[in-house]
């Protein structure tokens, strides 16, 4: 060519130019790939969808795995491989986050396999998907306390096994939200300064939770909750209100004489003690 020949300018690239190329690609590979599992889906051979769902399991695309594994359940109930297909099959619903229903598979799978050298393993996944479905303290705890149960069990029966210590910290882990739960139930009976209820919820919170790290603070506002639920009670209802405050204050003093709060309770009781001594003629 020429030297006083100019070839054009190229158009300004969009940078755009390779998208429609690559979602034709993405579609025509996302449209074979369909094909391609929708056939092994109609296969009538149960030893090739079993060899494919554990391949498919393997490889982590357990969304591909779990209809096949469905299948087969029922195609070979009673059958040698019935173990290990339900086994793929309970931990199909684990790994997509289906704890409610890989839960519900790991038990029935010891009722269906008895005497299966997994039944250790089993226990341990139904009370961990438990555990895994147990919502955050603010909701229904119901899962919590089935995973406990379910830990605790594990524990009792395998007390030599390896997941022991793994359970304990569980346990604790779901105690410890469970505290957190009647702690904030019962602070606000008391932050709407509905005292009565919160001094009875107080109450039972340290029974459940002897351990509680803020039994001190506790006692203390069982004590201040019996005192302002007295004072602003009628007549005919305070000398109990008032002899409860007292007793509130002693548990206070007996268990930690010397508390940040032991000023103010002893202030309560004497102001109760007085209120008595003038109602209750001697």
């Amino acid at each position: 060519m020429p030297s006083f020949v100019k070839t054009p300018n190229p158009k300004p690239s969009t940078g755009l130019s390779w998208m429609p190329v690559l979602l034709a690609c993405i579609l025509v590979w996302g449209l074979i790939s369909c094909d391609s599992y929708n056939k092994i889906l109609k296969n009538p051979n149960l030893t090739f969808k079993y060899g494919k769902a554990k391949e498919f399991y393997l490889k982590g695309e357990y969304f591909k795995a779990q209809p096949l594994l469905e299948e087969l359940v029922s195609a070979y109930r009673g059958s040698d491989l019935s173990e290990s297909i339900y086994y793929y099959y309970a931990y199909c619903d684990f790994q997509m986050g289906a704890y409610l229903t890989a839960a519900y598979h790991f038990k029935q799978f010891n009722q269906l396999f008895p005497f299966s050298p997994m039944g250790e393993e089993m226990d341990f996944m139904y009370a961990y998907c438990m555990y895994m479905d147990s919502p955050v303290y603010t909701l229904d705890q119901s899962n919590s306390i089935k995973a406990i149960e379910g830990l605790q069990l594990f524990v009792n029966k395998y007390p030599n096994s390896g997941r022991v210590e793994q359970c304990n910290f569980i346990i604790e882990q779901l105690r410890n939200k469970m505290r957190i739960k009647a702690y904030e139930a019962a602070m606000l009976f008391y932050r709407m300064e509905d005292y009565r209820a919160s001094a009875v919820s107080l109450k039972q919170l340290l029974v459940e939770y002897p351990d509680l790290a803020e039994r001190e603070k506790i006692k203390w506002l069982i004590t201040e909750s019996y005192y302002k639920l007295a004072s602003n009670s009628i007549e005919s209802k305070k000398v109990l209100r008032f002899e409860q405050v007292i007793s509130a204050h002693e548990a206070l003093e007996e268990e930690f004489p010397n508390s940040v709060y032991m000023a103010q309770s002893r202030s309560m009781a004497i102001e109760a003690k007085a209120y008595l001594s003038k109602a209750i003629p001697s």
